[in-house]
C-alpha cells in the first residue's frame, strides 16, 4: 500500500468536506462546480484526476494562478481527506477511449461483426466527452469505453435525445436493455456511483443524413433532471440551458416546473437567499432551500418538459411539507397570493380564512406568519417536517409530535420559525 493509499484509506470524508468548504470553496465553489478556480466535479481535469495527482497539486499549489501551496498548512491526513471528499463528488466520464470500425452499407445491424473487423482508429479523449461523429466515413461502428461516475445517492439513467438510432450499452460487462424508447427519449438504467461503461453505435439501419452529434446525458431515475452531459453536444446543451433568476431587492415569484416539487408550486426567491415553494392545491410549503434561487433554463430548453433547478441546497422538499391540517369538513381552498412586500398566500379552511407570509430573516432562517383574517376563533394546527438540516420553533402555541397547535383568534398572527442547522 502506497503512503497515499494508507492515509487516504483512513481519511474522513466529512473532515475533507469541512476543510474544502472553509479553504477551497471560495474559488472552486461549494458544490465544486468552479468559479475563480476549476470545476472539480465534472469530466475535465487539466492537471490530472488520479488521487496522487490531486494530492500533489494541492500540496504544491499553482502560485501563478493564485492557488497557494497547502503542504505546510495542513497535515497529510487532512490533505488526504480533502482529496477523498473531492473524489466522492465526481460526476461524468473518466479515462474515455474509443475504437472505430469501417463497415459496408449492406452489413448486418449487429455489433458481433466487429470481432472480424480491423480497428481503423483508436485512442483516448482528453475531454472525456463522447462524439459519435468522429469517423469521417459514411458507414461505421464506434465503441466508447470509460469509467462512469453516476449519482451517489440512487441509480440514474443514461438519456439520449435520439430516434431510430442503434446503440448497445454495457454496464460492468453486462448488456443493459433500454427502459424507454420514445420519440427523442431513449433511456438505459445505470448503477449508483462508479461503474465501467461501454457504448457502441452503428450507422446501419439509421438515417444517413441524420446528425450524429447526439445529445446524451445522465439523468435521475425518474428522468426529471438532466444531471450532466456525457457527449460533446449533451454538455453544450446543458451549458446553453442556463437562465438564472436572481432576486434583487424584492421577492421574485416564479410559476414553472421545478425538479422535486409539485407542478402547481409557486416558487419565491428572496433577496436574502432563503427561498421556498408554496403549493396552492394543498395550502402548504413544499420546499425550502438556501442559496441561489432558480435556473429555469432546463425548463425553457426542454419546452416545459424538464424541470427548473434550484441554485442552492435543500432544507426540505416534497414529500416533506409544512401543511395545515385539513378534514373532509374543512378542506383547503386557495384564494389568492399577493406580491407586494413579503409574498403572502390567502386560503380558506372551512369557515376560517387565513393569510400566511414567509419572511426571510437571513440566509438560513424563514419566519412563517399565519394570520386568521376572518371566521371563528379556533384551533390552528400545522404539520411540520423533521430533519437534521433544520429546526422549527415557536414562541406562540406549542409544537408536539411535529404538530404546531395554537388557539387562533381573528385578527391575530402566529409565527413559526424554520432555521437551518449550523452544520448544514
Amino acid at each position: 500500500m502506497t503512503p497515499l493509499q494508507s492515509f487516504t484509506a483512513a481519511a474522513n470524508t466529512q473532515e475533507g468536506k469541512t476543510l474544502f468548504e472553509t479553504t477551497c470553496a471560495s474559488c472552486h465553489g461549494k458544490k465544486l462546480t468552479g468559479g475563480a478556480g476549476f470545476n472539480l466535479k465534472d469530466e475535465m481535469w487539466v492537471h490530472g484526476s488520479k488521487p496522487e495527482q490531486i494530492l500533489a497539486n494541492i500540496k504544491a499549489g499553482f502560485s501563478q494562478a493564485g492557488m497557494p501551496a497547502f503542504a505546510a498548512i495542513y497535515s497529510d491526513q487532512q490533505l488526504a481527506s480533502i482529496v477523498e471528499y473531492i473524489l466522492s463528488q465526481r460526476e461524468g466520464l473518466d479515462n474515455l477511449t474509443y475504437k472505430t470500425y469501417h463497415i459496408d452499407s449492406n452489413a448486418p445491424q449487429s455489433f458481433e461483426i466487429i470481432d472480424n473487423l480491423p480497428i481503423k482508429k483508436s485512442g483516448s479523449l482528453a475531454t472525456n466527452l463522447m462524439d459519435f461523429s468522429l469517423p469521417e466515413v459514411k458507414d461505421y461502428i464506434i465503441e466508447f469505453e470509460a469509467d462512469l461516475y453516476g449519482p451517489k445517492d440512487k441509480a440514474g439513467q443514461i438519456f439520449s435525445m435520439t430516434h431510430k438510432e442503434f446503440f448497445e450499452i454495457e454496464i460492468d460487462g453486462k448488456r443493459v436493455e433500454p427502459s424507454m424508447t420514445d420519440w427523442l427519449r431513449w433511456a438505459w438504467p445505470i448503477k449508483q456511483g462508479k461503474q465501467k461503461i461501454k457504448i457502441r453505435y452503428t450507422t446501419i439501419g439509421t438515417k444517413q443524413r441524420s446528425d450524429k452529434r447526439f445529445k446524451m446525458f445522465v439523468m435521475n431515475g425518474e428522468l426529471t433532471e438532466k444531471i450532466f452531459g456525457i457527449t460533446v453536444s449533451g454538455k453544450q446543451y446543458l451549458n446553453q440551458a442556463t437562465f438564472n433568476i436572481t432576486p434583487d431587492n424584492k421577492d421574485e415569484v416564479v410559476r414553472k416546473k421545478i425538479v422535486k416539487l409539485p407542478t402547481s408550486s409557486i416558487a419565491v426567491g428572496t433577496p436574502l437567499n432563503i427561498n421556498y415553494a408554496f403549493n396552492p392545491k394543498t395550502c402548504s410549503f413544499v420546499g425550502v432551500w438556501s442559496g441561489n434561487f432558480l435556473n429555469v433554463g432546463p425548463n425553457i430548453e426542454g419546452r416545459g418538459r424538464d424541470g427548473s433547478l434550484i441554485g442552492g441546497d435543500w432544507l426540505f422538499h416534497m414529500p416533506a411539507q409544512i401543511k395545515p391540517l385539513v378534514t373532509d369538513t374543512t378542506p383547503c381552498e386557495f384564494i389568492q397570493y399577493h406580491r407586494s412586500g413579503n409574498t403572502s398566500f390567502t386560503y380558506r379552511l372551512g369557515h376560517q380564512q387565513y393569510r400566511v407570509e414567509a419572511i426571510a430573516q437571513d440566509r438560513s432562517s424563514l419566519l412563517l406568519n399565519y394570520t386568521l383574517l376572518s371566521g371563528q376563533n379556533g384551533n390552528l394546527q400545522i404539520s411540520l417536517p423533521t430533519s437534521d438540516k433544520f429546526k422549527i420553533s415557536t414562541k406562540q402555541g406549542e409544537i408536539t409530535d411535529n404538530l404546531f397547535s395554537v388557539n387562533a383568534k381573528v385578527g391575530q398572527s402566529y409565527q413559526v420559525l424554520l432555521s437551518a442547522s449550523e452544520n448544514n
